[in-house]
């Protein structure tokens, strides 16, 4: 028999981790080189950008709750690839004539990402035991965050030697198919007592002791596994984030604009990959005071976004955005890996898609109106965007530390 207490990093993690980390591989070039393309060469404003990454992240909160909800009745693994083989779609924004068609294109492949993500956090989460979930989900962002990073690495190279942008995006539909291929590989007879894919039933975990066991026991002592106001107020603060929590696009573009140099603008992508993929290794250690560390995450993007704010409002030198951008980066690195861990550990395991999917929501409906927001405020000032995202993360900091959960 399998020693659950001891091999978290099985297969299965390694199969989805590899996926996600092709998948950044992919769409994260699209969305270095999507605010580029739309504002630079299409000649859009700003304002039209953070219309159109509303439209992506906005629907994409429907598609996301829909997706997991789906992963419950028919299978996650189904649903994740179905989703999946879908994204590419964006690669082809670069053939767009008029900004339309590209947010057209951007915007599908982007529902279609947001589909397949509560399914696929769910086979991690069904692949491990729960002592190990903040491991699994930080090795998960560490590898996610890592293609991200090679995303920007290769833009950059590419983009610095001149290869036409639809090129460079249509390129991205060979790492997607990589990424749907390592979801193919999941084995069902590694889900932790032989759980069957969407099944619709309660599983019996094999973890035991340890210094997690109470903090175990907690999670599921209230409602069966489901403490309903930790629940609501995590997606209330985690939807405050998603206000807070623009697209990098607008960094870029900051960047680029006070650089005069769109190669520095993606430079700033790299680096912020590079911080949150790091952290995502160290953030899941360990689920004890999980919360708390949540609660920590968003105050960082509280303390990046303001950086952002200070150093446009007194002309400071363009370098010390790098700085801000890595405390960005660090503090996604914290959320990515905090907010599924705290999920999988106060969420029933039969309605753990729909508890995912809840999760995907409450981010992308933040996300919908928040850019929105940022684009008009920025079209303004970009100093007064940074602000207002300062603020609202700050507010979702402190709602998460008001929570003083045991977990």
């Amino acid at each position: 028999m399998e020693d659950y207490n001891k091999n978290w990093l099985n297969s299965n993690v390694l199969f989805i981790s590899l996926s996600a980390l092709f998948a950044d591989l992919g769409y994260q070039v699209v969305l270095v080189i999507f605010p580029i393309f739309l504002v630079i060469d299409l000649h859009s404003s700003v304002i039209y950008f953070g219309i159109a990454s509303a439209i992506s992240y906005g629907i994409g909160a429907f598609s996301g709750y829909l997706g997991g909800k789906a992963g419950d009745k028919f299978g996650h693994k189904k649903i994740a690839i179905i989703g999946n083989i879908l994204i590419p779609l964006l690669s082809f924004t670069g053939f767009s004539i008029y900004p339309a068609e590209a947010v057209a294109f951007f915007s599908t492949g982007w529902w279609a990402r947001n589909f397949r993500s509560p399914s696929r956090r769910v086979l991690l989460m069904r692949s491990v035991i729960k002592k190990f979930y903040g491991k699994a989900f930080g090795f998960l962002h560490a590898l996610d965050q890592m293609g991200g990073f090679l995303a920007g690495i290769y833009a950059l190279i590419l983009f610095s030697n001149h290869v036409p942008l639809k090129y460079i995006l249509l390129l991205t539909v060979i790492p997607l198919l990589i990424s749907t291929i390592f979801l193919t590989l999941i084995s069902k007879k590694k889900f932790i007592g032989g759980v069957s894919d969407g099944m619709d039933r309660e599983v019996k975990d094999v973890s035991t002791g340890g210094d997690n066991s109470g903090i175990i026991a907690a999670a599921d002592s209230e409602n069966g596994g489901l403490n309903k106001k930790l629940f609501k107020r995590v997606l209330i603060a985690t939807s405050l984030y998603g206000f807070s929590s623009f697209s990098f696009g607008f960094p870029i573009l900051t960047i680029t604009q006070s650089s005069k140099s769109p190669a520095l603008g993606i430079l700033s992508y790299v680096l912020f990959f590079i911080c949150t993929a790091l952290t995502g290794l160290i953030a899941g250690k360990t689920i004890a005071r999980t919360v708390n560390k949540l609660g920590f995450g968003y105050f960082l993007t509280f303390a990046g976004s303001l950086g952002m704010a200070l150093v446009f409002t007194f002309s400071l030198s363009y370098f010390l955005y790098y700085i801000c951008v890595a405390i960005l980066g660090i503090s996604l690195g914290i959320i990515e890996t905090i907010e599924p861990t705290v999920i999988s550990l106060i969420v029933k395991r039969k309605t753990i898609g729909r508890g995912m999917g809840s999760l995907t929501a409450a981010r992308s409906i933040g996300l919908f109106g928040g850019n929105i927001i940022m684009g008009l405020i920025y079209y303004k000032g970009a100093n007064y965007s940074y602000l207002y995202a300062a603020i609202l993360s700050l507010i979702g900091s402190a709602i998460i530390f008001a929570l003083r959960s045991d977990i």
